[in-house]
């Protein structure tokens, strides 16, 4: 088989949303990678947020915060960071209508201090339930500021009374819009979402990778679960979505494989014939 480029979300792709990466999913990617195909993470997480569990598993590069940055075989080919203009539109926004959120930068995850107890508390509901805070956000960090932190890649917002359609429109192309894909029962979330910059998701960082890879869009795979996968699973020869995945997804999707704690990542790279 030619060589393909296999694009893998993390968050209920390759690890389940309680930490756990299925042994299955190990062997697929070891002995994927054995047969000479490249696999490179694909996440909304920023890079700090990609522990070392993941990258142990063993990849070729990383597209992070939706398309963010993107690293090829160790080299950083852009790192795209919001302009102030854009922050202070999207934060005044937000904190207008009262919607919490936490930053993703280039290092930490960031929480303004005018919402540091609404936000700290709906982070201890999630640890209540069993979702460790480090699991969602990693290193995180308050600040006064946040308009004047130069290295703001995305956000995650949650408890919403505006709607995504709502909020879309006030924000317009300037930015991406896509809905949470994790809404943990037991926890109030309201509407939720990620805002990242108009015109990078995941798939225009797919199609930088296999530019400085110097593989065709053809040879491209990609395996996700989320509403922040629908450019990525759209844009590649070949989308999978996992068994536990949005209805949305399952219905673009070429293949729909089984959930990920039913050795789902294993059955569809077999199927594909990659291992």
């Amino acid at each position: 088989m030619e060589k393909k480029v296999i694009f893998l979300d993390i968050d209920g792709t390759l690890r389940g949303f309680d930490g756990v990466i299925p042994e299955s999913t190990k062997e697929a990617i070891r002995l994927a990678r054995a047969n000479g195909h490249e696999t490179v993470v694909c996440s909304g997480r920023s890079l700090y947020q990609i522990d070392k569990s993941i990258l142990d598993l063993g990849f070729d590069g990383i597209i992070g915060g939706a398309g963010a940055f993107v690293i090829h075989k160790g080299e950083e080919l852009y790192h795209h960071y919001m302009t102030k203009e854009q922050k202070k539109k999207l934060f005044g926004y937000l904190d207008d209508n009262d919607i919490i959120y936490t930053v993703q930068t280039d290092k930490e995850s960031v929480v303004p201090a005018a919402i540091e107890e609404d936000m700290i508390n709906y982070y201890k509901e999630l640890e209540s339930i069993g979702i460790p805070l480090k699991n969602v956000a990693g290193k995180l960090k308050i600040e006064k500021d946040i308009v004047a932190n130069p290295k703001v890649e995305k956000l995650v917002f949650h408890r919403s009374r505006k709607s995504l359609k709502e909020i879309g429109d006030y924000l317009g192309d300037e930015f991406t819009l896509v809905g949470l894909s994790f809404t943990p029962d037991g926890v109030n979330v309201g509407v939720a979402g990620e805002i990242g910059i108009g015109g990078i998701t995941k798939a225009s960082g797919i199609e930088a990778y296999l530019k400085a890879a110097g593989v065709t869009r053809q040879n491209s795979i990609a395996f996700g679960d989320g509403y922040n996968d629908l450019e990525m699973i759209e844009y590649v020869n070949c989308g999978v979505c996992m068994g536990n995945g949005v209805l949305q997804l399952k219905e673009i999707a070429d293949m729909v494989t089984d959930d990920i704690h039913k050795d789902g990542l294993y059955k569809g790279f077999k199927e594909l014939g990659l291992i």
